[in-house]
């Protein structure tokens, strides 16, 4: 792993920059200053530089330009493929009282974007989001605070962003190209909980057991979208004769610090096979663990399943961890099972018990909203604005994703047509 060579980079930086603590703590954008960027492994050519494509999302005047080379080497010493910017630019000792990272993100490629967050002593924590837009648009991207409890008491000091965090040496469709990224900001506030492959609130999806880069659970278009699921895009889990039944997908990405204030899980499951499904749930450091299942019994078709969750579930302790079995069957010495199925999979969110009309959060009633984010369908932010439900004038005739959070930090999604 790539801790291990930070002893090539140059050590004598500018004098860091304390902050003081807030709800919003931006940690780069367009009022801060004594901000400065370095290349990290690679011949990234990183420097700031005007905002190239100024829009609703992203009208700032400046960003960090990356230079993505296609070769990128398959070595730690060159950064394969975690080449990006670093800065040592800050002084945040107590990163544990916030719970999302958002980021604007500009790129002529899909993929995932990893941030990782280092302390001086060398203790760190990597969070994850993807970038869906494929118009190399600008787009906020949302990373759970998690696994920072290595940074120690010497909190956060240094920030490194892989901008695409994937290998594209044999990739004949990728060339070198230019990524961009701005208004990098931690909160307090919760990221709002739920996945569809059209908005990766919560990225980070890797087969399991396997690697990040395993190609065994990915996005795909859906398969199906006659039927109860009509999304765009969906992921898919290929599962194979010899795979133990807990095979799937992970996600350690998540984080709900009140998971006994829901009732259940509902998650959109599609096989040519019937079968159970379970999800595991873990708490940070896998501590404590469970098990969650429903039964898919509509072969062939889109089938939402229900995954109730049970009283003093993980013990009390937060959710941050996910794992999708997706055919939870023994099938290693099962004879009518030989070829591989494909299971896809889509919408996996969180139900308090009240009608939710199918968004990635339960529906209770708000307090006092303090501010409102138009999302489009793929994810990609359109506009912000303080509170109310009446939309911009600018803003295109067309179905949107309204979240509104209140003054106390929840966050309430709708679709909403205008």
């Amino acid at each position: 792993m790539k801790k291990n060579f930070l002893f090539a980079l140059p050590l004598a930086m500018a004098c860091a920059m304390p902050m003081v603590a807030q709800d919003d703590l931006v940690i780069y954008g367009d009022e801060t200053t004594g901000i400065v960027w370095q290349n990290f492994a690679g011949p990234t050519n990183v420097q700031e530089v005007a905002n190239p494509q100024p829009d609703v999302v992203n009208g700032t005047e400046k960003c960090i330009s990356i230079l993505r080379p296609k070769e990128t080497g398959e070595s730690d010493e060159i950064g394969w493929p975690w080449e990006g910017a670093l800065s040592e630019s800050f002084d945040v000792p107590n990163i544990g009282e916030y719970n999302s990272l958002t980021m604007l993100v500009k790129k002529p490629y899909p993929g995932k974007v990893c941030v990782e967050l280092q302390s001086p002593t060398g203790g760190s924590g990597m969070i994850y989001a993807h970038y869906t837009a494929v118009d190399n648009s600008w787009q906020q991207l949302t990373f759970p605070v998690i696994n920072v409890s290595g940074l120690g008491e010497t909190g956060l000091t240094k920030i490194l962003v892989e901008i695409h965090r994937e290998i594209e040496n044999d990739n004949d469709n990728f060339e070198d190209c230019i990524m961009y990224a701005d208004e990098i900001v931690l909160h307090k506030a919760m990221p709002r909980f739920g996945f569809n492959a059209e908005d990766l609130v919560a990225g980070g999806w890797l087969q399991f057991p396997g690697d990040e880069f395993g190609d065994k659970a990915v996005f795909v278009d859906n398969p199906d979208k006659t039927g109860s699921n009509t999304t765009d895009k969906c992921m898919r889990i290929v599962r194979e004769k010899g795979d133990d039944s807990f095979a799937g997908a992970i996600n350690r990405n998540f984080k709900v610090t009140d998971l006994a204030s829901y009732k259940y899980f509902t998650m959109m499951v599609k096989k040519d096979v019937a079968g159970p499904v379970a999800l595991e749930i873990q708490s940070p450091g896998e501590a404590q663990k469970q098990v969650l299942s429903a039964d898919y019994t509509e072969v062939g078709q889109w089938q939402e399943l229900r995954f109730d969750i049970p009283e003093n579930v993980l013990n009390g302790e937060p959710l941050q961890i996910i794992i999708l079995q997706a055919h939870a069957v023994d099938t290693k010495e099962d004879a009518a099972f030989t070829d591989p199925i494909d299971v896809y999979v889509d919408e996996l969110y969180l139900s308090d018990g009240t009608p939710t009309s199918n968004v990635p959060v339960a529906t209770t009633e708000p307090g006092r909203i303090v501010k409102c984010e138009l999302y489009s369908v793929n994810g990609s932010l359109l506009a912000r604005w303080e509170s109310g439900d009446s939309l911009p004038d600018y803003v295109s005739p067309g179905v949107y994703v309204l979240c509104q959070t209140d003054e106390s930090g929840k966050v309430y999604s709708k679709k909403v047509v205008k």
